[in-house]
């Protein structure tokens, strides 16, 4: 397949889309894929509208030309070449620059990102997985050539019919992914990167961002972390400058944000799918936390 699908199911809040089947396994044909950023944009007349990708990681290339990026409510335009990794369930589009743009999008499936094997062995795991990220380059740079060779060696091995075509993929994939993490994690000094209060941070994190429509307690957390209330709550209070409770329900803000800006949902249906049983409640939870109400907020963000 050398195009992604249009949309092959309709989520009933954001529009998601998918390269794989719902039922993916670490053997299918389609766990990677490559292709040029203009063989998609043309398509859609250069513009790429708001979407999230519930089981993908991607990375879009900008060699040349620019793009206005939006990411969860955020816009920014970036000229290349520059990088935006995109880790599964961001909220984001693209406004691509139709005469001047070049470059390329890798989408790897979620399950590879989060096999055992590809956990232990990838060095910069959180720095790249734990949230969208824009990474300017100049021509200048020493990596940009490295980084421009290994996106056209990707493309070129996905195309071509070469034995031992996956084992070369995934290894030049894992090469390209070891050069992005080298750089964001240059960009954290030592006593950052090595502290273990913002390691169990990170923990937790990842572990919200799996649970957080459940509304596990923050005592439930800190068993998963084989730790104790009062220490999470210490790790977070020191990385963040909140308890476990508020990171909790900033998370879920942030989710009924996004259907509010996005969709034309009704607040019931977003509480419901953000685990609420009583939609009132949730319209009270989110003016507490946001200071107004979903209807209100929503017509704030069309003016």
């Amino acid at each position: 397949m050398n195009k992604i699908n249009t949309e092959l199911r309709t989520h009933p809040l954001i529009s998601t889309y998918s390269l794989y089947s719902e039922e993916q396994s670490l053997g299918d044909p389609e766990f990677i894929h490559i292709e040029d950023i203009r063989t998609r944009a043309e398509l859609f007349d250069w513009t790429i509208n708001i979407h999230t990708h519930p089981k993908m990681f991607q990375i879009i290339y900008v060699r040349k030309g620019s793009a206005r990026i939006h990411i969860d409510g955020l816009e920014q335009v970036e000229f290349g070449p520059c990088l935006v990794t995109i880790p599964a369930g961001v909220v984001h589009g693209f406004e691509f620059d139709q005469d001047a743009t070049e470059g390329a999008v890798v989408t790897v499936s979620q399950l590879l990102m989060l096999d055992e094997q590809f956990q232990r062995r990838f060095p910069f795991k959180e720095e790249l997985l734990s949230k969208a990220l824009i990474i300017p380059l100049s021509e200048s740079d020493p990596d940009q050539p490295l980084i421009d060779q290994q996106v056209k060696d990707l493309r070129r091995e996905y195309f071509d019919n070469q034995p031992a075509k996956a084992l070369m993929f995934e290894w030049l994939l894992f090469s390209l992914l070891i050069r992005i993490g080298r750089k964001l994690h240059s960009a954290y000094s030592p006593s950052e990167a090595g502290s273990r209060y913002e390691q169990r941070y990170k923990e937790l994190c990842q572990l919200i961002e799996m649970h957080y429509r459940d509304h596990l307690s923050a005592n439930q957390y800190a068993e998963m972390l084989n730790t104790t209330p009062i220490g999470l709550n210490r790790a977070c209070a020191a990385v963040a400058g909140k308890n476990v409770s508020e990171l909790l329900q900033d998370r879920l803000v942030l989710e009924a944000q996004r259907f509010l800006i996005y969709t034309a949902a009704p607040a019931s249906l977003i509480a419901y799918d953000l685990g609420f049983k009583d939609p009132a409640y949730f319209s009270r939870f989110f003016k507490r936390r946001v200071g107004l109400s979903p209807g209100a907020f929503r017509n704030q963000r069309d003016r």
